[in-house]
């Protein structure tokens, strides 16, 4: 039987599991930190939203924040694909019904597996089903791995289920490789383990109105804390407004070294419309690298590669 997956825009999201007061129906509980909710992720959230619906209960999502590294690892956080509230509106985009966002710090890190798995997937979420990435692991130190897990599964009467790796290109599809592939510029290929394009997201701010000054007038972006910052240049863009369908775009990322700047800023120009964005929120999504950045010798050299570049984008 062919399983619809109704697509969410909402879900309920609840902050760790001592938080969770209500029994959730027949749970089916997919565990990880998914970041970038790339198609490895996808896979692990669709199985756990099919499994859900054939048992007439909820899907639930057991992520954390911040990223376990950031506490293992001595403050190393990774550059986040996607901040923790656009990785959980994407899990919702995907079916997820429930995120419950376990606060990650040293309690929990010291947790044994045993007791992760009794206290919090077995008491306080009540798990029917289980569904884990093929390189899981879980409990203090990660001792816990698959064979722990079915075995604490077989004895609970859960049951598991364990999503292969998804490949593209030859190798695993990985938030760490994707990481790689954006900090060389390389968006597209980024775009393709993602399953869509790396964007960033946020209420346009005032710039200095050196776009509109040059004729390309810009709608202006802070990168959100945490989040990868790609290489500084200019991108061929979708710049998607609230309520509209994505228009083409031009998005600079940089210092702006001809105005002798220092400050890295997000300035996307709209191809086909010139309207004031100031305070709206919008989502641009990166498509492909165009150029890196330059200095130019005065505002017209500026603006001749601007058109260029604006060409270019539109190609």
């Amino acid at each position: 039987m062919r399983i619809q997956i109704q697509k969410r825009l909402e879900l309920e999201s609840i902050k760790g599991f001592k938080n969770i007061k209500d029994q959730l129906k027949n749970p089916v509980v997919c565990i990880g930190n998914f970041d970038g909710v790339h198609l490895g992720h996808a896979g692990i959230a669709g199985t756990a939203v099919r499994r859900a619906r054939e048992f007439g209960g909820v899907a639930v999502a057991l992520t954390f924040r911040p990223h376990p590294r950031a506490v293992l690892g001595a403050g190393a956080e990774p550059c986040l694909l996607t901040t923790y509230d656009e990785r959980n509106a994407l899990l919702a985009a995907q079916g997820i019904d429930v995120v419950v966002e376990e606060p990650f710090g040293r309690e929990l890190s010291e947790m044994a597996y045993e007791d992760f798995f009794g206290v919090v997937l077995k008491e306080k979420i009540g798990a029917r089903r289980i569904v884990v990435g093929y390189d899981f692991a879980f409990g203090r130190g990660r001792g816990g791995h698959l064979g722990e897990l079915e075995s604490l599964c077989a004895r609970a009467g859960a049951g598991l289920e364990i999503v292969q790796a998804r490949h593209e290109d030859g190798a695993a599809v990985s938030s760490t490789r994707i990481r790689k592939l954006l900090a060389a510029g390389d968006v597209q290929s980024g775009a393709r383990l993602l399953g869509r394009e790396f964007f960033y997201k946020g209420i346009v701010i005032k710039g200095e109105g050196r776009g509109r000054q040059l004729g390309f007038p810009t709608a202006n972006l802070l990168i959100s804390e945490g989040k990868l910052a790609l290489p500084q240049g200019v991108y061929a863009t979708k710049t998607v407004l609230s309520g509209e369908q994505p228009c083409l775009s031009a998005t600079y990322i940089g210092a702006r070294p001809t105005f002798e700047g220092k400050t890295v800023v997000v300035e996307t120009h709209l191809l086909d419309r010139d309207i004031d964005l100031y305070g709206s929120l919008i989502e641009v999504r990166f498509v492909r690298h165009i150029r890196g950045e330059q200095k130019f010798d005065g505002m017209e050299a500026l603006k001749r590669q601007i058109a260029v570049d604006i060409s270019q984008s539109r190609t």
